[in-house]
């Protein structure tokens, strides 16, 4: 008989959406209060319900008397205007066998008018009575080049990836090329990148792959506390082994679940799959997690 144990923590908080206000203050001491929908490393676009957006330079405002949305760490400027989290979860098996599944994440994000910068990573290790039976980890970052009023942008990536049970071992992918905002509005964001990419793997396979790659990014602000991430990334070899694929999948849905600290629940599935992997390889590899996040 199988005796089933999930160690990890599911707490919900059912609330209705509020309005957000911000308040600043200026230099001469008078305050205004709209929307932050940019805070950027020197200037600050406020939504203002009677004036539109104002555009105001971090030099027009008294920063030690108001914390911004995303403070720079340890009250440096580094990182400021950085959305910041990591997330931790456990899970676990006994009865005839005894296995413990840990996973770990970061997520890292910024956006002004011009630039926009996408960091995420995540790792799982899983260990059973006979030893470690999974053991993979990555990093995906991206930077895009953004144009004001203009669906066209350009972008820049490049993925790292670690996994014990494979051949490769270890695998670097650089991909980049134009971009198109397919939706952008408030709620849903959907953006297309097309362009070329360049893998290289070692360990015990080592290889050199030229590819096209084709990227979906697409984002939901279901409400001002819940969130739904989705991000696909296709790629087509064409040099040196032409029309193998390999497409990279995942999907995340978050919910803040408290104010102070900011911690959320997060819900997220990954994929990749292979139409030919090496002898000894799956061609698909399913990660799920169930995690606490806390903004930092």
């Amino acid at each position: 008989m199988w005796i089933r144990t999930t160690l990890f923590v599911v707490l919900a908080v059912a609330a209705a959406p509020t309005a957000r206000a911000d308040t600043l203050v200026l230099a001469n001491g008078d305050t205004i209060t709209g929307e932050v929908v940019t805070w950027a490393v020197d200037h600050v676009v406020l939504d203002h319900p009677q004036l539109g957006e104002l555009r105001l330079s971090l030099e027009q405002l008294q920063l030690d008397t108001g914390e911004p949305p995303n403070p720079g760490l340890f009250n440096t400027n580094f990182m400021r205007g950085w959305n910041r989290r990591i997330d931790f979860g456990l899970t676990g098996q006994d009865g005839t066998s005894e296995s413990t599944v840990i996973t770990g994440g970061l997520r890292l994000g910024y956006s002004d008018d011009w630039t926009r910068w996408d960091v995420n990573g995540r790792s799982f290790y899983d260990r059973d009575e006979d030893g470690v039976t999974d053991n993979n980890a990555r990093l995906d970052m991206r930077r895009d080049w953004l144009a004001p009023d203009s669906p066209l942008f350009w972008s820049l990536g490049n993925r790292y990836q670690f996994d014990e049970t494979e051949s490769w071992e270890h695998r670097a992918t650089i991909f980049g090329g134009p971009g198109y905002h397919l939706v952008d509005t408030d709620a849903h964001r959907l953006d297309v990148i097309l362009g070329p990419a360049f893998t290289r793997e070692w360990g015990d396979v080592n290889d050199d792959k030229g590819e096209s790659s084709l990227v979906f990014d697409y984002e939901w602000a279901v409400t001002d506390r819940t969130s739904f991430k989705a991000f696909n990334n296709f790629f087509l070899e064409f040099a040196p082994n032409g029309g193998d694929v390999r497409n990279l999948t995942r999907a995340e849905w978050a919910t803040r679940i408290t104010e102070r600290p900011e911690l959320r629940l997060i819900l997220g599935v990954e994929n990749e799959y292979l139409t030919d992997p090496e002898d000894d390889d799956e061609n698909y590899n399913l990660n799920y997690y169930v995690t606490i996040g806390i903004d930092f």
